[in-house]
């Protein structure tokens, strides 16, 4: 795309966003090799020591055969790391052992790339994509991004949410975030310009969608606490380790806004001062599922208690139009104190007269707590329009899938008003009443027991 003209014009936003939402396949906008557009993905962010170099490879490169087992449309070029290029998926030159490849790259004090995808062009938004890389642990989480198609999701729900607990349960990640991005498949080393423009212009039309850039997000400030020097005293030599620098733009400060499914682990938990049983207290709504994943002992989880893995009803971009998402207000008034608001959203420094719109400082800050209470994102005036419940839903005749999970009611019946999950058929109450229609509630509360 040219940097001087505007990547989408005004007129064509609308029909973007809108077919975006319709389908469950993947809209693209953008030059010949370079499409991008909306679709769902997972992230991994492990932390770990030098000595865990080629144990987390090992686990990457078991996940990542198990990943491709899973996709329904193959990679069509695959990375080669020690050439650095990306060669087609039969090509003969690419390595057998990706163990051995793993640890010529640590013998080298290199990271550890892994990446594919189903696409001709690194460039372009995958339907499937995986992107590993292993690092020493030093400055930077080890991450795996998996790019999954939508449409395959809809069709194998329970099959891919019991994959990603067996990968949380084996990666013991320090952070996981899945939901909807504009698909950046984690390649971008250096940076996606395209990427960045899209999703600001997303921002203003959905709440559902995430911003997830490893190579910009991936810094920890582990190196730098206090009882680190009691395991790693050769990050600390030199300096007062009663010292802690926490750079506020990486994760390494906090937990992302959750959009649809993340990870609180024991260490973000105990900042937060919370038990267990207290999250999920915070937290109950039969449209949230929390799944309790074992964790080792270690420096960071000194007591061994359990990560939760959080669902936050379905996958959803969360139309603006739609009204503020209650789920991601609830899990956002949870994690706001250990919340990163900082966080960098951009993937390359803004320019003078860059026609584009791209994040700012400011923008950014109010992206990252649009789910609070006190947020007027996108603007005051959209934001009242659309308040949470203001939206009136189509009314549904019985016999029909439930368009949306929430609470609903029918004039047919006294007391009827009951919960429905997506894609639910909405029955008949029988009587004298003549038809059945179903009808959005305006309490959306769980009753208490």
């Amino acid at each position: 795309m040219s940097t001087s003209e505007l990547f989408l014009q005004p007129e064509e936003i609308i029909p973007f966003i809108n077919d975006s939402q319709a389908t469950d396949s993947l809209e693209v906008i953008g030059d010949e090799g370079r499409e991008i557009g909306l679709c769902p993905y997972i992230t991994f962010y492990v932390y770990h020591q030098k000595s865990d170099y080629l144990p987390v490879a090992d686990k990457i490169i078991a996940i990542s055969k198990e990943f491709e087992a899973l996709i329904d449309e193959p990679f069509q070029i695959v990375w080669k790391d020690d050439t650095q290029d990306w060669l087609p998926a039969n090509d003969p030159r690419l390595p057998t052992d990706l163990h051995q490849e793993a640890k010529d790259r640590q013998d080298n004090l290199q990271s550890f790339w892994l990446m594919a995808t189903d696409q001709d062009s690194d460039a372009t938004t995958a339907r499937w994509a995986i992107c590993a890389k292993v690092d020493d642990g030093v400055m930077r989480y080890t991450s795996l991004k998996l790019t999954f198609r939508h449409k395959w999701y809809n069709q194998n729900r329970a099959r891919w949410q019991a994959f990603v607990k067996d990968c949380i349960a084996r990666l013991q990640p320090e952070h996981c975030y899945s939901g909807f991005e504009v698909g950046n498949g984690g390649f971008n080393i250096l940076g996606a310009y395209e990427c960045d423009v899209l999703e600001r212009i997303c921002a203003d039309y959905v709440y559902g969608m995430d911003i997830d850039h490893t190579s910009t997000m991936a810094f920890h400030s582990f190196r730098y606490h206090r009882d680190d020097a009691q395991f790693e005293p050769e990050l600390v030599e030199g300096r007062d380790p009663s010292v802690k620098y926490v750079n506020p733009s990486n994760l390494g400060a906090g937990l992302r806004t959750p959009t649809w499914c993340f990870l609180l682990t024991p260490y973000w938990r105990a900042k937060l001062g919370k038990s267990e049983a207290e999250v999920r207290a915070e937290l109950d709504d039969p449209r949230i599922e929390i799944t309790a994943i074992p964790f080792a002992v270690g420096p960071h989880n000194p007591n061994g208690g359990p990560a939760l893995w959080i669902r936050l009803g379905e996958l959803d971009l969360h139309p603006v139009k739609n009204g503020v998402p209650d789920l991601q207000v609830k899990a956002n008034r949870l994690i706001r104190p250990v919340r990163c608001d900082d966080l960098m959203l951009l993937t390359l420094d803004p320019w003078d007269d860059d026609p584009n719109p791209r994040f700012d400082y400011e923008s950014s800050l109010r992206w990252m707590r649009r789910f609070d209470e006190d947020s007027d994102w996108p603007n005051a005036e959209i934001r009242a329009k659309y308040a949470l419940g203001y939206v009136k839903r189509p009314n549904i005749l019985a016999g029909n899938p439930c368009p949306e999970a929430g609470w609903w009611f029918t004039p047919a019946q006294a007391n009827s008003r009951r919960y429905f999950k997506q894609g639910e058929v909405m029955p008949s109450v029988g009587g004298d009443y003549g038809l059945t229609f179903w009808q959005w509630s305006p309490d959306q509360s769980t009753p208490k027991l």
